[in-house]
């Protein structure tokens, strides 16, 4: 890497983020998974909203219902949180579940952290996707069955949710809890999905708060903003069978949140697998 290059990488992002802090808009402790990263890369501290109702935008167990895409309820809690703390930076993250590989199998869990700088009017949003398992719902009439359903969903790190016809428990990780509600007759079990009661979405949490550090380190190449990164795909990836044109992905797109500027980036595949073909597999 040139002199040149090395000191454009380590320059001070543009947003100004060194000795800043970063309101979080959250109710769940997400800001422990975002505080290292961004006080290691951006010098910037994060500080949790104490007031803001994020549950109020909709919730996993569905007594709130969610009405926003994920994008516009992460701006809507993020803007919220500065708003709450006068910060001019504001962070938050919204999560969605959805059946993969035709409904069986894994769930493909995407995590989306939104920030926003007030200031400057612009916000940068990013993405990890995976695959994880979600134990599905299940009622349970007896202890037994309790217990292998609480062994299964890896209770009490993982917390669950009771679901009764009186009554809708979250964040239960005592098993005499549940227990005792068994007792009484059958009840419903479910994860819960709330990154506070969820391990695997907490580890998720920490590896896109590194991801979005890095990203708000990028300067865009056109107007030298912070957060030039991922914004979109090209599709059309040819068969390697035929050559016809595909929906795989070929390209890659980054892109700035505050001016026009986009470079594409080719992905190392040259070719798309045949099975994924429409004029191969009429």
């Amino acid at each position: 890497m040139s002199h040149t290059m090395m000191s454009r990488s380590l320059a001070p992002p543009s947003l100004a983020l060194a000795g800043a802090t970063v309101a979080f808009g959250t109710l769940h402790g997400k800001e422990e998974a975002f505080a290292p990263a961004f006080a290691r890369w951006l010098g910037a501290e994060v500080r949790p909203s104490t007031a803001l109702d994020t549950d109020a935008l909709g919730t996993f167990t569905g007594d709130i219902p969610r009405r926003f895409t994920p994008e516009d309820a992460a701006l809507t809690k993020a803007r919220g949180a500065a708003r709450e703390l006068g910060t001019a930076a504001g962070l938050a993250t919204e999560a969605s579940y959805a059946p993969a590989l035709g409904g069986f199998g894994p769930m493909l869990h995407e995590e989306l952290a939104v920030f926003v700088d007030v200031d400057h009017g612009i916000h940068v949003s990013h993405r990890l996707r995976r695959h994880t398992h979600v134990t599905p719902r299940r009622v349970v009439r007896n202890e037994s069955e309790a217990r292998r359903y609480l062994s299964r969903a890896g209770f009490p790190h993982q917390g669950v949710v009771v679901r009764t016809g009186e009554e809708l428990v979250k964040g239960v990780q005592d098993a005499a809890v549940i227990l005792d509600r068994v007792r009484r007759g059958p009840v419903e079990l479910e994860p819960d999905l709330r990154a506070h009661m969820n391990p695997e979405r907490r580890r998720a949490l920490r590896r896109l708060s590194w991801m979005l550090a890095a990203r708000l380190r990028e300067r865009c190449p056109g107007c030298g903003c912070a957060g030039f990164g991922p914004l979109g795909v090209v599709r059309g990836l040819p068969c390697a069978a035929c050559g016809a044109a595909t929906s795989q992905v070929r390209k890659e797109v980054d892109g700035c949140p505050a001016c026009p500027e986009q470079r594409e980036r080719l992905r190392p595949e040259r070719a798309a697998d045949p099975a994924c073909c429409d004029a191969c597999n009429p």
